[in-house]
C-alpha cells in the first residue's frame, strides 16, 4: 500500500484531493512513498479509476487482472519513477507492452513493442480487461492483424506490418522513392534516392531522414546511423559526408551514389 504524507479522502485510500476550481478541479494530487521505495508524484483524476485506486497502483491492478484471467504474466515498474503508480510494463523474452493512465479521462494508453525495441502498434482503451487481454495476445506471439482483429482499438501502420514480415527496409525505400505525400524533404532527395535504390549495397540499408538530410542504419532495429549522410544542395546536386561528419564531396545523383559507395568502403562494419 502507498503511505501518503497527506490525509486521505473517503473511498480513495492514500490519495489527497485538491478542492480547487478551474482545470484542476476534482483531480487527485499525491506525493507518496511506494512499497518499492522512492517517492512518486502524479496528477490524475482518481475518481475515474476506482479499480486502480483500490489496488493502489496500475501495476498491482494489472497483476490482479492477470491472476483472475489465468495469464502467467508478471507486471514490472516503468523506468520513470514518476510513473510508478500510473504506469506499467509487461514483457517476455521477445516482446513487451507499456501502459500509462490518462490524467483527464479514463484511458489506458498502450504501446506494443517487438524484439530489439521496435515499436509496432499503439492503442487506447478505457477497459482494464481489454488492456490485459491485448497484452496477453501480443506477448503470446500474435501477428499485428490478429491483434487488431481481436482488439480493434490497437492500431498499426503499413510500415509496422512490413517490419513484421521482415520487409521494413524494402518498404521504406519504396515509400521514399514514391513519395506519395509529396513531402518536401523527400522531393529534394528524389534524384539521389531513385539512383541509390538501384545500388544493392545502399538498398540493403535502412534509410531515414533528419532535418532534410538522408542517413542510413544497418537495420530497422538500429538507432544509430552508420555514418553516411547525403544532403541535398538543390538543382539535383548532393553533398556526401562520411564516415561521420567528414565531407567526401558533392555531385549529381549518379556521382553522389558513387561517393556514398566510397564511404561504405571506408566503413568496416557495413
Amino acid at each position: 500500500m502507498l503511505r501518503t504524507r497527506h490525509p486521505t479522502s473517503p473511498g480513495s485510500p492514500n490519495i489527497r484531493f485538491w478542492p480547487t476550481s478551474g482545470p484542476g478541479a476534482g483531480y487527485a494530487e499525491y506525493t507518496a512513498a511506494s512499497e518499492d521505495g522512492g517517492s512518486v508524484g502524479a496528477v490524475v483524476d482518481w475518481s475515474l479509476y476506482p479499480d486502480i485506486a483500490h489496488a493502489s497502483s496500475l501495476r498491482l491492478a494489472l497483476r490482479s487482472e492477470f491472476d483472475q484471467a489465468g495469464y502467467d504474466l508478471d507486471v514490472l515498474l516503468p523506468a520513470a519513477p514518476g510513473w510508478r503508480d500510473v504506469g506499467a510494463v509487461v514483457r517476455n523474452e521477445d516482446r513487451n507492452v507499456d501502459v500509462v493512465m490518462g490524467s483527464q479521462e479514463r484511458v489506458f494508453t498502450m504501446q506494443f513493442w517487438a524484439p530489439h525495441g521496435l515499436h509496432l502498434a499503439s492503442g487506447s482503451t478505457s477497459e482494464l480487461a481489454a488492456v490485459g487481454g491485448s497484452i496477453h495476445l501480443w506477448l503470446g506471439g500474435a501477428l499485428l492483424r490478429d491483434l487488431n482483429a481481436a482488439w480493434p482499438f490497437v492500431q498499426f501502420s503499413p510500415w509496422a506490418e512490413a517490419c513484421e514480415r521482415g520487409k521494413g527496409i524494402e518498404y521504406t525505400w519504396q515509400r521514399y522513392v514514391t513519395n506519395a505525400q509529396h513531402a518536401p524533404h523527400l522531393t529534394a532527395l528524389h534524384s539521389f534516392l531513385a539512383a541509390a535504390i538501384r545500388e544493392p549495397r545502399l538498398r540493403a540499408l535502412y534509410p531515414f531522414t533528419s532535418i532534410g538530410t538522408l542517413g542510413f542504419r544497418p537495420t530497422v532495429h538500429h538507432k544509430r546511423s552508420i555514418g553516411l549522410w547525403v544532403q541535398p544542395l538543390g538543382d539535383g546536386r548532393y553533398r556526401v559526408r562520411g564516415p561521420g561528419p567528414r565531407e567526401v564531396g558533392a555531385a549529381d545523383a549518379a556521382g553522389s551514389v558513387e561517393l556514398a559507395l566510397t564511404v561504405l568502403d571506408a566503413l568496416t562494419d557495413v
